[in-house]
């Protein structure tokens, strides 16, 4: 007699959300290398602090595709929510106002060349497509769970 418990197979919307966050992780990435590049660049060495508060962003996407790997879309989608919308906030704020025990300027102070817009840019466009993303799957399955039909 077998004691396996046969998965059963991932949805639409949880394969979403591991795409979204796959999506989120690169293109947060694409932005972390760059901050790589300028530190290079400028002669400047990043804090330990600084790349741990980098580094773990990543937790909660990684954590997202596990989740919505095991059918758990609601804690998927809250993590991914949380970095998205945080990450959003921080892309504002670091960045374009500038907090100097942390990077030490904003973007428009520091001079910036075009390749750090363009990966600023892309963050920022990416990670509000997938905010909405991710708080459309979220809706369907509170609506889902609570037998409401959406509207």
């Amino acid at each position: 007699m077998s004691h396996s418990v046969a998965a059963k197979p991932v949805t639409g919307p949880e394969r979403k959300m591991v795409w979204i966050n796959v999506i989120a992780i690169v293109s947060m990435a694409i932005h972390d290398a760059d901050h790589v590049r300028q530190a290079i660049h400028m002669h400047y060495t990043i804090p330990i602090h600084v790349a741990a508060m980098l580094l773990s962003a990543y937790i909660p996407l990684f954590a997202s595709i596990w989740w919505a790997a095991h059918r758990r879309l609601l804690w998927a989608t809250t993590a991914t929510a949380v970095v998205t919308g945080g990450v959003l906030l921080l892309l504002s704020f670091v960045h374009l106002v500038g907090v100097e025990h942390m990077w030490g300027a904003s973007y428009w102070k520091m001079g910036v060349d075009t390749v750090s817009w363009i990966a600023f840019v892309l963050l920022a466009v990416s990670y509000a497509w997938l905010l909405i993303a991710t708080l459309t799957i979220r809706r369907a399955v509170m609506a889902a769970a609570s037998g409401r039909s959406q509207p």
